[in-house]
């Protein structure tokens, strides 16, 4: 189990970004034990996958020259 600290961390998302996803039911489950918000691995890496963005192998990168 992570903390909001640990997760938000982890996430690069500050913790007031974790509580408005929270409330907006947009973030990975929590669990509330106590005092204490917490998030499960399993249950992150699963919100994880379901915003994966997709990938996109139909399209050819164009070179233009400018070596990106």
């Amino acid at each position: 189990m992570w903390t909001v600290e640990e997760l938000s961390a982890k996430l690069h998302a500050s913790p007031e970004t974790l509580r408005t996803w929270r409330k907006r039911g947009a973030g990975p489950r929590a669990y509330k034990v106590g005092r204490h918000v917490l998030y499960a691995e399993a249950d992150v890496r699963a919100w994880l996958d379901s915003h994966e963005l997709p990938r996109s192998h139909s399209r050819t990168p164009v070179d233009d020259g400018s070596g990106w």
